[in-house]
């Protein structure tokens, strides 16, 4: 008899024990929630549990994924487009320095040519004329290349090539003289 008791204590307690298992899940699922309020580091049980069971923490832990991937392509590109910008400044910064070294030769040569004609350009004003409208030229052609006109810049260069062997042709004819 006493096992008799045990089953049927057993079998009266089933149903409030299965009874209990819905309830509790009921409870779990109406705390479930949405990822985006699934908190690890919270310190709710219930909405803990029901974030659990629900998958949330999972969904949250992709969609936080998504957006990591998200922010690192686009800091990738970041990267890319200044990596991209710091070379045309380098590049930019060799042409000056190449163009002030072409100056510096261009200004010593002048310099050597008019050194060489300071004797001829004190005694004949046409000459000393001359000389001084080539100079304006040479200034000219660091202003004309401090610009972004790529054909003033050309046409400055030819001007003062142009005026430089005119000057020495001139010069070889005798003409100031």
């Amino acid at each position: 008899m006493g096992m008799e008791i045990t089953r049927m204590t057993a079998m009266t307690h089933r149903p409030a024990l299965a009874a209990f298992s819905m309830a509790f899940a009921a409870i779990l699922a109406g705390c479930a929630t949405t990822p985006g309020e699934c908190d690890p580091t919270s310190r709710d049980f219930f909405k803990n549990t029901g974030c659990l069971a629900s998958g949330a923490y999972g969904e949250r832990q992709r969609t936080m994924q998504a957006t990591l991937a998200q922010e690192q392509r686009l800091n990738a590109s970041f990267r890319s487009v200044l990596s991209e910008l710091q070379a045309e400044q380098s590049k930019v910064k060799g042409e000056l320095s190449s163009r002030q070294a072409d100056y510096a030769r261009l200004d010593a040569a002048w310099g050597d040519l008019k050194r060489s004609l300071a004797a001829e350009t004190k005694a004949n004003r046409e000459l000393a004329a001359r000389v001084s409208a080539i100079d304006s030229s040479v200034q000219a052609r660091k202003a004309a290349d401090a610009g972004t006109d790529v054909a003033a810049k050309q046409a400055a260069r030819d001007d003062l090539k142009l005026k430089v062997s005119m000057l020495e042709k001139e010069l070889a004819a005798g003409v100031y003289e």
